[in-house]
């Protein structure tokens, strides 16, 4: 009879160890137990470790650790705890992955470094009348746990005087509290014959046992990963627990990897944010750059090549004409793309196939370089309105720069998907809503393009003047009239949206279109309202679906003027349903 091992039996990806706080502390001062170099600073304030404290030595769990094995091979820069000796040459033979912030405070308050000293006021554990030690519910621990700032100067030093009596023990000599607790009762019954000092010992020892053993006993459940585990599994490990602080992500990953190599990606990304605005006004996630690089190194943005594949050679040879190939797009698409305010960049993964083949378009003469940016434009406004990054956006981006390489550098090669194959729909435009985000952000692009005029003004749509005189998308026909008459499904169609400035959205509130047109008829002059309405891809004549409140008219009125503009800039005819 074969006997088959279950899913259940098989070995685990983890060992589950319980380890002694003294062990951990020694581990840290012994440089053995280190941080891995992407992991935060300590930022814990003296309450939360008081807190802490209570949690140990009334031995309450205070949550998992988790650790990760280090082999001999190449391995990630690590940093030592916050005021542990520094590990110079030393390799660590466990990182921790999740914990710092506790294990941190721990190692300050049990080694007396760091900015506050810790200590535990003896005599609110026991009650020496009954003669027994209070159970963790009768202490109470605003008086038991207390810490003072380390005396910086003599009025600190003072004051610390004053806080502390001679009943308060530092957490510094939990080794020693036998020795302390001799000169304390020495002090105590020192012409007090109250109580003997063999009774007070004896009490102060079982105290002892009950609350000041946990901060050298106390077993910290911990997971250990070994050193085998896979860069993505760690990745997602600790991403799954660790979702209240900063995400581990591969761009922090690979920081730490090639550190040892002199790569610096810290250092890359601060010079990039430092000579490109733009990164930071579009939010641009570093790892973006690390995908494009990825893309012109082994022709993949996929996560699990991003850090298996990609080198410290690669980021050398490719970091910077990402960055700049990134910055570019950004100021194409802002200025020959409507680009107006980040909030309207249809898919940000768009940019990284596009960013890695600038540099490309860079190497051409001058004068063939007008062509390229076109098809490159032709590129972005066909995957926005063919909705080609809804799905897979990353295998999506491989396969897109594999093709546009060769297509945009001189139009002969294969062009991308989205501009020979996939279908562009005007009946999918028509029953689309606001949720629909690529076709909305696409549709506000595109009415700038078209330069859409300020309803007021009639000037041209800026970044500038979005900002100060607060334009954005609102609502053509208003959505509460549109509810009013019982259209309660359709009020967020895109089409039924394009670029107001607040007055504007102001005047028109709830009122039939009708009605507003006539109020801003006689405020601006017909001629001026029908050129600004025309730049939005609107029909204002009398007869019009919005001049007679007619919302279904309306919608395809203005789909028929928006397929033209589409048609213009993707250079494709858009199927009918």
């Amino acid at each position: 009879m074969v006997y088959m091992t279950s899913a259940y039996e098989s070995d685990p990806i983890f060992e589950t160890v319980p380890r002694q706080l003294s062990n951990l502390v020694t581990r840290i001062h012994g440089r053995e137990v280190a941080l891995p170099d992407f992991q935060r600073d300590f930022v814990w304030d003296a309450t939360r470790t008081e807190e802490l404290i209570q949690s140990i030595i009334s031995e309450f769990p205070v949550g998992t650790l988790l650790l990760w094995k280090q082999g001999d091979g190449e391995t990630f820069a690590s940093r030592s705890f916050e005021g542990a000796p520094e590990l110079g040459d030393k390799k660590p033979s466990e990182l921790v992955l999740d914990g710092q912030q506790r294990l941190t405070a721990l190692y300050q308050a049990l080694t007396g470094v760091g900015d506050e000293r810790f200590y535990l006021k003896v005599d609110e554990f026991i009650d020496v009348k009954k003669g027994y030690v209070k159970e963790f519910y009768e202490v109470n621990f605003d008086q038991a746990v207390i810490s003072v700032p380390v005396a910086a100067s003599k009025g600190q030093a003072k004051k610390n005087e004053e806080l502390l009596g001679v009943s308060h023990f530092p957490i510094s000599n939990v080794g020693q509290f036998d020795d302390w607790l001799d000169d304390y009762v020495d002090k105590i019954t020192d012409g007090n014959e109250e109580y003997s000092a063999r009774f007070l010992k004896s009490l102060y020892r079982k105290m002892r046992d009950k609350y000041i053993v946990p901060l050298r006993s106390y077993g910290l459940p911990v997971l250990t990963l070994p050193e085998t585990t896979p860069i993505e599994a760690v990745c997602t490990i600790f991403e799954t627990l660790n979702r209240t602080g900063k995400p581990l992500g591969p761009f922090e990953l690979l920081t730490a990897r090639y550190f040892p190599q002199n790569v610096k990606l810290r250092d890359l990304w601060d010079e990039a944010q430092g000579n490109y605005k733009a990164l930071i006004d579009f939010k641009v996630d570093p790892y973006s750059v690390l995908q494009a690089v990825s893309l012109k190194a082994h022709g993949s943005a996929q996560r699990s090549d991003v850090l298996k594949k990609l080198t410290a050679a690669d980021i050398s040879s490719h970091w910077s004409s990402a960055v700049k190939g990134i910055a570019g797009i950004i100021d194409m698409l802002q200025s020959d793309c409507g680009l107006i305010a980040p909030k309207w960049l249809p898919y940000g993964m768009l940019l990284i196939p596009m960013g890695a083949v600038w540099g490309d378009i860079q190497k051409l003469e001058p004068i063939h370089r007008a062509d390229a940016y076109a098809r490159l434009r032709q590129f972005f406004w066909c995957s926005v309105f063919t909705t080609n990054y809804d799905q897979g956006a990353n295998s999506q981006a491989g396969a897109d720069y594999v093709r546009l390489k060769g297509w945009v550098a001189d139009g002969k090669g294969v062009a991308p998907e989205a501009v020979r194959e996939l279908p562009l729909s005007s009946s999918t435009l028509r029953s689309a809503s606001v949720r629909r985000k690529a076709l909305y952000c696409g549709l506000v692009c595109l009415l700038v393009t078209a330069r859409a005029e300020d309803f007021h003004t009639a000037q041209a749509m800026t970044p500038y003047r979005v900002g100060e005189v607060q334009i954005d998308s609102h609502h053509i026909f208003p959505k509460a009239y549109l509810i009013k008459k019982g259209f309660t499904e359709s009020p967020e169609l895109l089409l039924n949206r394009t670029l107001i400035d607040a007055e504007t959205n102001r005047i028109i509130k709830d009122k039939a279109p009708s009605v507003y047109l006539s109020e801003m008829t006689e405020a601006y002059g017909a001629e001026k309202l029908e050129s600004v309405l025309s730049s939005h891809a609107i029909k204002s004549a009398p007869e019009s679906g919005l001049a007679n409140d007619r919302y279904g008219d309306f919608l395809d009125e203005r789909l028929e003027t928006i397929v033209q503009l589409i048609e213009g800039v993707t250079g494709r005819s858009l199927q009918e349903e």
